[in-house]
């Protein structure tokens, strides 16, 4: 394996670790499509995660009248988004260390949808 693909699988890798997959849309091989595909991808894991928190702190605002159930129920919500962050996070990094692009539930098809539509929007 040359330094490109070592390059290209780190990046493709780092894109399912929270913010780092903005790493991958300004590295030199930005234009690789499985670069693409994983920072793509790892961006929509983000900020789809990103919304579910936001979702889960409003939840807890909202049940402060009743801090028991406040408790339980954004507890148990908490520990599953997270579960579900890091079950998709790994999927996505052992997909791009195996250079596979394949699409993650639920995800994949929003970040294929998303890369269709800026590509779209870019050559105009």
């Amino acid at each position: 394996m040359d330094e490109n693909n070592g390059n290209i699988k780190f990046l493709s890798a780092i894109s399912y670790v929270g913010i780092l997959f903005v790493v991958g849309h300004f590295a030199v091989e930005k234009d690789n499509p499985d670069l693409r595909f994983h920072t793509y991808q790892g961006g929509t894991l983000f900020f789809c995660f990103s919304i579910l928190y936001f979702l889960d702190f409003l939840l807890y605002a909202a049940l402060s009248f009743l801090p028991p159930l406040q408790t339980i129920v954004t507890l148990l919500l908490s520990i599953g988004l997270a579960a579900g962050n890091i079950f998709l996070s790994v999927m996505g990094i052992i997909s791009a260390v195996r250079f596979e692009q394949k699409l993650l539930p639920y995800i994949g098809n929003a970040a294929v949808r998303i890369r269709i539509w800026i590509d779209e929007h870019d050559r105009h």
